[in-house]
């Protein structure tokens, strides 16, 4: 037997021993989840795949979101909307923490500056808060 074939034979084994667990598997530019599949795309950004019906389940910006999904669907729980409108939200206050900062440099009225950094302050923690949302569904299933 060459090393080629033992390789592969043990990629085999361990590929059906990680269909029955929860452990994620990354290679390459994807993460794989029991039977669902997160790769990256470039223009789209995160997509989901379902490999028992090779179908996409969900597109999400952000990988934690991503995960979430996988992580969730593999454990027979459907909270795909829920994830998927936090990461709405989550994209919503990236770009404002975005937008505020370019405010932030191009004024010069100080009225304006205190504005701005306290909606990038709000903005900052609202991301926070749903990050640790999003990671509870990671971390608890």
């Amino acid at each position: 037997m060459s090393t080629e074939t033992l390789a592969r034979d043990f990629e085999n084994i361990v590929n059906k021993g990680l269909e029955t667990s929860f452990l994620p598997m990354v290679r390459g530019n994807s993460i794989r989840i029991k039977n669902y599949i997160v790769r990256y795309n470039v223009k789209k950004g995160y997509l989901i795949y379902n490999t028992a019906g090779n179908t996409q389940v969900a597109r999400t910006q952000f990988k934690s979101s991503a995960v979430a999904i996988a992580k969730t669907l593999a454990a027979g729980k459907n909270s795909v909307s829920t994830i998927l409108r936090y990461d709405w939200e989550l994209s919503k206050h990236q770009n404002d923490i975005i937008f505020y900062k370019n405010m932030l440099n191009s004024t010069s009225d100080d009225f304006v500056k205190q504005v701005r950094k306290v909606r990038v302050d709000i903005s900052l923690e609202k991301s926070r808060l749903i990050r640790k949302k999003i990671d509870s569904f990671i971390f608890n299933f």
